[in-house]
Parts: structure tokens; C-alpha cells; sequence
């Protein structure tokens, strides 16, 4: 009866609806309100025309309502469009609880389960995208609003906006779209009307926007979460480009491998999606799907992925682009040779034969493929709605009866408010996280109060596994086989405890009645009460929280003194050298930065009598015309940790002087062409051509000789090797996947000269993201220290894919060099991967201060054994921030 009412409740609200909207108002076409169709050849549509569009169909539509969720990076309102009948719409609340009570299994068995889906909608999200140089995604969002909005009385719309609410996101990267949007108009016409954007489209994060699926860095990642969290969609669908070629789009089902913590009934729908997809399109008259190939899942953080870990059928297509809106025609003879015989293959069933490709082909592309899924959603709605609710039951089930049965996150770690950030993090991803009150076990072991619980009979468990396990990539690859292998292109080891240093234990035995009831639900993650002990005058604060940092360069920024002890001397978190000692503020001062940053003190009278004083340095950060992915990450970790760092351009690199400009300089992950050479003359504006060239790299020379400290991460610091002519070889140069691959993974290393104050602070034994890297050997004339290496006969690998560790162990992971009368910082990894690998940010935190360096002794060499392993496999390996496929 309650469902009758309020059925015809919704009714008369819509009903009521009708009258706002003219009488017989017609939806604007896009070229009405644009002055243009999205698709067409030379055109784009920015955010702000897209919105506007939404706008102006939403005032004469009562099958659309816009809705506010968050704001950009740059400050843009993010808006998204709910498209559906006006009955659905009118119950729009109401289905929204639902989706979410079936998502979640709230307060359902079986049976009212199937009638919540029977009598409920669903929700399917699409969006135009979040790589902002795959251009069709925005122009489809309008123009798959237009074709539900104005199709009246179609019984083939009407039945999909009956059963369907469409969440529609015009773009999932607002500020992108305008970056490259603006960027194409102002050379349309030009010889550079497809040259690409010298700038990130994302700020900071560019490409890499769709890896920041669960630490949801960015600001656009946040809201996204959010939103999927309020919506619950079943299905989550997201634009990209390009096919591999010649294919027009790739569409699921995925390669293998793929994660054994999704639900089934996920995997199996990705496949169902997939294959009704390429049907559809077919029966359109629009060939060249391609399945399979190129694209596998296996990394969990992909923006567009994350959510099958949430139980929605999420993926993405790959559709056709050459540039822009700029046409191309194709003829067979451009395409791979063993292509060009037009053979159909089982994933390829229907090969495009060349022609014309413009924007309105992939727009219209797009639109089929979204279109087909909100037929697939329409006459499967049931179902998919009840697989929901049964993905959720069965991951509660099966954490009640097997393990692990909880983690758990002690509030008393070496870096706490790195274990609080690592449960607000799974906070932020739809977790629930409990916090212990006194007298909390576990495993037989007793925790501290306040530290956080995570039980695993709760409906997206699988995400938590997914990230705390270690990943294994399955055996056949780690072992070898006669038959040849694609190896993944990303990374393929992502453990976030480990990442972040942050010790988990996981719980063996089922938690009682008594242990949940010593745990309280949280929404919110607190610290611990930072406090400063002692009545003394001076603050020795530890070195091994990474928010340390943060209160070290704000006590600097307000007049403080800061030096680090030579020492082991006491700290809130035990004895440690190089623990900062802090001076010339007040007791109330450092009272508010310790509750700030969670980060204890203790006093002492006077300053203790070996420490090392240190200044805040005048840190540049090289950022190159052709856009590094690895900059921008650099540039958000230093800007958020209070570093300040100052963006160095090809002309600042090649200018005299940058002794006097600067105290350090990082230069992030590149290729050693994108260092020296970037675009060349006639890609791009003149403005934007080349790298620092060797004007600049003999002014970096001059900077380090002249007492500058140069930091150099994964490949840039192999390239600085010939470049510099410095005493190390890397050994991994040249070497092929057949004898050493690792495409990323977290490798451990042991620390090394823990008494260089470059490694204060740094595990015994840390965990590093290596990706692609160097590995370094001293050659004579080495004057420096090995600041970590990986262990002789070993194998380092604690998570993700390594063939053939043996090439490494033994071999130095870092390196510092003596060089004139500065030092060079060499690192064969990323310690600040994705803004992920927070565990090993005190190697590039350490050496952004000035200090007197310590006297380094020149190495004795040993020789050093040439690798020789085999292993059959095929890989083309490239530069990370020349990836497009993703």
C-alpha cells in the first residue's frame, strides 16, 4: 500500500511538474543554443557550453534536473545531469535509498531484496570522460541529452527513461575540458592546429587522473567517490580514447588477469556489457569493435575501475581519435600489416575498412555504446538490481566465515597520522571503520585505544582486500612459460600499509559480541591528543612522521630555528637520530602546531649538543613544456608539505645563475628526451619548443659545483649519468624484458648510511615503488655514500610482478654523489609515487633543506658481474607519461 501511494504521490508531483514547462516547449537542439553540433569538424564545446546546453534542455524538459557536487581544482562548480521520466524523477529520493539499501544489503534478506529490486529503478552512470585530450566524451554528453531529451514518444527511449535514471556527468575533468578545449581553438586553422597542450590537462595530475581511483588525492577524485557513494549506481561507464588501431572502439570484456576480490556477478556483467555493446554497435552500422586486446585491469586505482570493488559493473571504451576536432582519412596500406587483410577475428568480429574519421564518428560512436548500455540496464533492471544486493550479502557472508575477519590499525605507530590518514581513507572510499575503546584484542594481543578497526563482513570488503593484501600476479607469468606473454604496462603492486609505512594486522579469528562491543563507528577519523611534554624551552619533535615536515616548515616560516640531531636522543616516539630540535617560539605557538599536525613534543632546556642547524631552502622544480605527469605530482606533494617550491622553465634552466636562484632543484621522472630535446621545432609554438638543451645541462653542472643540491628520480637520474659524466653505471641500461622486467612494483631496499642525514628519519628496511628505474654500481672515482640497495640474494619483491630479481640484489637503489662542491641525489624509484608512497617521502623531504653536508669518502669498487637470465615473454616497453591507452 505504502509503495501504491507513494507511486501515485509521484504521479501527481510530476503531473504538477508538467505545468512549469511550456506547453508543447520543444528540447533546444545544441546548434540552437551552441551555434554549433558537437561533432562537428574544427568545432569544440568547452565545460561551460556543455552547461550551459544542460541548462537550457533542463528549463523545457521535465525528464532533467541538474544537480551541484563539488568543485574543481581550479574552482569550477562540477555539475551533473539526472535524466529520466518525470514519475522517476518526482521518486528521486526515494530510489536513491533504495539503490543505496540494496547496495549495501541494509536491513534486506533474500526475499525483500527482490521486491525492493522488482518495485525499484536503476541507476547507471556515464560520463564524457576525464581524459581531457580524448575530446569525443565531452561532446557526447550533450549530445546523448539531446537524443534522450527530444525523443518524444520513441518507445525505445521511453522504455529506457521508464526503468533508467541516468546520472550523466557532462565531463569528469571540468578544468581539463577548457584547457584543451581553449588550447585547440586558438591554432584550429594554423600549423599547430594538433599540436599537443605543453601543460598537464589536470592540474597536477594529468593523465594520471584516472590512478587516483582509491587515495582520491585530487580534488575531482574526491567528489567522484562521493557521488558514487550517494548514487549507487549499478553500472558506471566511462568515455575514452583511442582503439588500438585500427579498431574504431575497444570494448570489453577485459584481458586477463583480473582481481579475485570482485564480486561475480561483476565479472561476469563486464562481459555481458561488453558483448551486447558490440552487437549494438553492429546492428548500427558501426563496425571495428575490438574486445580483449591491449586493456587489462589489473591495477586497482584506475578512476574508471575502483568501483567494481564497490560491486558496480564498471568500465571503460576505447573509441577511435586522431586529434581534436581535426578529420583524418585512413586508407588500409596506414594500417598494421597484419591487419590489413580486413580478417575478422573472434574479438574483432567486424574490421573497419578505412575512410574518413572525424569527430562526429566517435561522438556518435559514443553515444551507441552509452545508448546500448541503457538498453542492457532498461530490460535487465531487476536483475542488475538484485546482484547488487547479493554481491553485498555475499561478501558479508563470506567475512563471517572466513578470514581475514578484520584489520586492524594501531593508533601507536612511528608515524601515526599516517595510520589515521590510511583509515580516513578508507572512510572516504565507503568503508566503515570502527574505534577501539580500552581493553580492545585481537590476535591475543592487546591495542590502545582509539586505534581503528576495520571488520570485513561489510559490503565492499573486497576493496579493503584489494588494498591492504600483497598482490601476486599470477603464477604462469612469475614463473615463466613456453608461450609467449603480454606483460602489464602498469604498475602491478600497489599494498597501501606498505606504501604508506603504516603497520596492519589482520585479524585470524572471528570478532566476538565482546570485541564489538569495545568498538564504536566513526565518521570521522581523530588523532591522538598531540601534546607537548616537559617545561623546558626547546622542542625535539620525531623525524619519522611525514606531518613533521609540515610543522618544521611552518616553524620556520614564523621566525623558528630548527635544527636536527646528530644524536639518538628522545623523542614522543621513542630515541631516533635526526629528530628535528625546534627553538624561538613560543610554548603556545608549538602547543598549536602539535595539535595541528598530530605530532607530539617533548622539551629540554637547552639545545642539545650536537645537532646539525638547518634553513628552509630556495627549492626549483624543473616543470617542462612537454608535460610530465611526475612534476605534477612532485609540485602538489611540495605545495601541500609546505616546501614552496618555484617551477623552473626551459628559459630559467638555460639562464646564467641558478646558483643564486636556488639551493636545490628536483628534477622529476622523464625520458632523457624529454629533458633535453621536448617538442621539436613545427610540433608546437616556438614558445614552447625544446628542453633545457646543453646550455641548460652545463648550467646544472655549474649549479651543483657551485654548492647546489641536485635530486634526480628513476629515469631522469639514469639519463644524468652519461649527461654529467658522473662515476655510476646503471645496470639495468639496455637490459630487456627477457632478463629483467618490472613495470612497477614495491620492491624493499635496506637502508644504507643511516647516519647521512639524507636518510634521517627513513625505515631499516623501507618499501619502494620502482617503476621502470635504474639500478646504480659506483665506478671508480665514486665520492658519495650509498644511501639504500637491495639486498644480496633476496628477492626484494613484497608486492606486484619482478622477473628476475637476482639482476638486482645486491645493488644500490641510491646513491648520493659528491660533485664540486655540492651533491647529486640519484633515485632508481619514485619515493613519492602518485602521492601514494608516503612511507618513502623523507628521502626527497630530507634533502630539500640547507645544511652543512657531511665529508663523503671516495669508494673502493669492486668489479661488478654482468646479468644473464632468461624468461620468455614480450613487452613493449614506454614512457610512463607517453601511455594513451588509459
Amino acid at each position: 500500500m505504502h509503495r501504491l501511494i507513494s507511486f501515485r504521490l509521484g504521479l501527481l508531483v510530476a503531473c504538477a511538474g508538467l505545468v512549469l514547462v511550456a506547453a508543447g516547449a520543444q528540447v533546444p537542439t545544441p546548434l540552437s543554443v551552441l551555434g554549433h553540433t558537437p561533432g562537428d569538424d574544427f568545432y569544440l564545446a568547452d565545460y561551460e557550453d556543455a552547461i550551459k546546453y544542460f541548462h537550457a534542455a533542463a528549463a523545457t524538459s521535465d525528464r532533467m534536473k541538474m544537480f551541484t557536487v563539488g568543485k574543481t581544482t581550479q574552482g569550477r562548480d562540477i555539475e551533473i545531469a539526472v535524466i529520466s521520466s518525470p514519475a522517476n524523477l518526482a521518486r528521486l529520493d526515494e530510489y536513491k535509498k533504495d539503490a543505496r539499501r540494496l547496495a549495501i544489503a541494509d536491513g534486506l534478506d533474500d526475499a525483500s531484496a527482490r521486491e525492493l529490486a522488482r518495485n525499484s529503478k536503476v541507476i547507471v552512470h556515464i560520463d564524457g570522460g576525464l581524459h581531457s585530450s580524448e575530446v569525443a566524451g565531452g561532446q557526447h554528453s550533450i549530445m546523448l541529452a539531446y537524443k534522450l531529451l527530444s525523443a518524444k514518444n520513441d518507445p525505445d527511449v521511453d522504455a529506457i527513461l521508464d526503468q533508467v535514471i541516468l546520472v550523466l556527468w557532462p565531463t569528469l575533468n571540468p578544468d581539463g575540458q577548457d584547457m584543451v578545449t581553449h588550447w585547440y581553438r586558438q591554432n584550429v586553422g594554423s600549423k599547430y592546429e594538433v599540436s599537443p597542450m605543453p601543460r598537464l590537462y589536470q592540474e597536477y595530475v594529468g593523465h594520471d587522473n584516472n590512478r587516483d581511483g582509491f587515495m582520491l588525492n585530487m580534488k575531482e577524485s574526491q567528489v567522484l567517490a562521493k557521488a558514487e557513494i550517494d548514487w549507487s549506481p549499478e553500472i558506471f561507464y566511462c568515455q575514452h580514447q583511442t582503439a588500438p588501431f585500427p579498431a574504431r572502439i575497444w570494448i570489453p570484456p577485459f584481458a586477463d588477469p583480473i582481481s579475485s576480490n570482485i564480486s561475480p556477478y561483476v565479472r561476469s556483467w563486464l562481459n555481458v556489457v561488453g558483448t551486447n555493446m558490440t552487437a549494438y554497435l553492429d546492428a548500427h552500422n558501426m563496425p571495428g569493435a575490438i574486445s580483449e586486446t591491449r586493456f587489462d585491469n589489473w591495477y586497482a586505482g584506475f578512476n574508471d575501475w575502483v568501483h567494481v570493488f564497490r560491486n558496480e559493473v564498471s568500465f571503460f571504451t576505447e573509441t577511435g581519435l586522431y586529434a581534436y576536432a581535426t578529420p583524418r582519412f585512413y586508407t588500409v596500406d596506414e594500417f598494421p600489416k597484419e591487419t590489413q587483410d580486413l580478417r575478422a577475428l573472434s574479438m574483432y568480429s567486424e574490421p573497419w575498412e578505412g575512410g574518413w574519421w572525424r569527430l562526429s564518428d566517435a561522438v556518435n560512436y559514443m553515444v551507441g555504446g552509452s545508448m546500448s548500455v541503457l538498453d542492457l540496464a532498461a530490460k535487465n533492471r531487476e536483475t542488475l538490481l538484485y546482484n547488487r544486493y547479493q554481491a553485498a550479502r555475499d561478501n558479508i557472508a563470506h567475512y563471517r566465515k572466513e578470514g581475514p575477519f578484520a584489520y586492524v590499525i594501531s593508533d601507536k605507530q612511528a608515524d601515526t597520522p599516517e595510520a589515521g590518514l590510511l583509515a580516513e581513507k578508507m572512510l572516504e572510499n565507503g568503508i566503515s571503520v570502527y574505534q577501539t575503546k580500552a581493553g580492545f584484542t585481537a590476535n591475543g594481543m592487546a591495542y590502545p585505544a582509539g586505534s581503528w578497526v576495520i571488520p570485513m563482513d561489510q559490503p565492499f570488503a573486497g576493496l579493503v582486500k584489494e588494498l591492504f593484501e600483497r598482490q601476486r600476479y599470477p603464477d604462469e607469468i612469475q614463473l615463466g612459460t613456453s608461450k609467449a606473454i603480454d606483460l602489464p604496462y602498469d604498475v602491478t603492486g600497489w599494498t597501501l600499509p606498505l606504501q604508506m609505512g603504516v603497520s596492519v594486522d589482520a585479524v585470524t579469528d572471528p570478532l566476538t559480541a565482546e570485541q564489538r562491543g569495545q568498538m564504536d563507528a566513526i565518521d570521522a577519523v581523530k588523532l591522538p591528543a598531540a601534546e607537548v611534554a616537559g617545561s623546558g624551552g626547546v622542542f625535539v619533535v620525531s623525524h619519522l612522521p611525514n606531518a613533521s615536515f609540515q610543522l618544521v616548515n611552518e616553524a620556520l616560516q614564523h621566525g623558528g630555528t630548527v635544527s636536527m640531531s646528530k644524536d639518538v636522543i628522545a623523542t614522543a616516539e621513542g630515541k631516533e637520530r635526526g629528530a628535528f630540535v625546534v627553538q624561538g617560539l613560543s610554548r603556545a605557538a608549538m602547543d598549536d602546531l602539535a595539535k595541528k599536525y598530530g605530532v607530539g613534543a617533548v622539551t629540554v632546556a637547552t639545545l642539545p649538543a650536537n645537532v646539525l642547524p638547518i634553513k628552509k631552502a630556495k627549492v626549483g622544480l624543473y616543470r617542462p613544456w612537454s608535460p610530465s605527469i611526475d612534476e605534477g605530482w612532485t609540485r602538489w606533494i611540495l605545495e601541500n608539505d609546505g616546501f614552496e617550491p618555484k617551477s623552473i622553465y626551459n628559459a630559467d634552466m638555460r639562464a646564467a645563475g641558478l646558483r643564486s636562484r636556488y639551493d636545490v632543484i628536483v628534477l622529476p621522472d622523464m625520458s632523457s628526451a624529454q629533458l633535453m630535446d621536448g617538442f621539436h621545432v613545427g610540433i608546437v609554438p616556438g614558445q614552447y619548443t625544446g628542453g633545457i638543451g646543453q646550455d641548460g645541462m652545463a648550467n646544472l653542472r655549474g649549479f651543483v659545483r657551485d654548492g647546489g643540491t641536485l635530486v634526480a628520480m628513476n629515469q631522469t637520474a639514469a639519463s644524468l649519468i652519461p649527461l654529467m659524466s658522473l662515476p655510476v653505471k646503471n645496470l639495468l641500461e639496455g637490459v630487456k624484458s627477457d632478463k629483467f622486467f618490472c613495470s612497477g612494483a614495491l620492491l624493499r631496499v635496506e637502508q644504507e648510511s643511516g647516519d647521512l642525514p639524507v636518510n634521517y628519519g627513513v625505515a631499516a628496511a623501507p618499501i619502494v615503488m620502482f617503476q621502470r628505474g635504474p639500478v646504480f654500481a659506483p665506478q671508480p672515482g665514486f665520492q658519495g655514500a650509498i644511501l639504500a640497495q637491495y639486498a644480496k640474494a633476496t628477492d626484494p619483491l613484497e608486492s606486484g610482478l619482478l622477473l628476475h630479481p637476482e639482476t638486482i640484489e645486491g645493488k644500490a637503489a641510491a646513491v648520493e654523489l659528491v660533485y664540486g662542491k655540492g651533491r647529486i641525489l640519484l633515485y632508481g624509484f619514485k619515493p613519492q609515487f602518485r602521492g601514494q608512497s608516503h612511507g618513502t617521502y623523507r628521502y626527497l623531504f630530507n634533502a630539500l633543506y640547507n645544511y652543512e653536508q657531511p665529508e663523503l669518502p671516495v669508494l673502493k669498487i669492486p668489479a661488478t658481474p654482468a646479468p644473464d637470465h632468461v624468461v620468455t615473454a614480450k613487452v613493449s616497453v614506454e614512457d610512463p607519461d607517453d601511455l594513451q591507452q588509459r
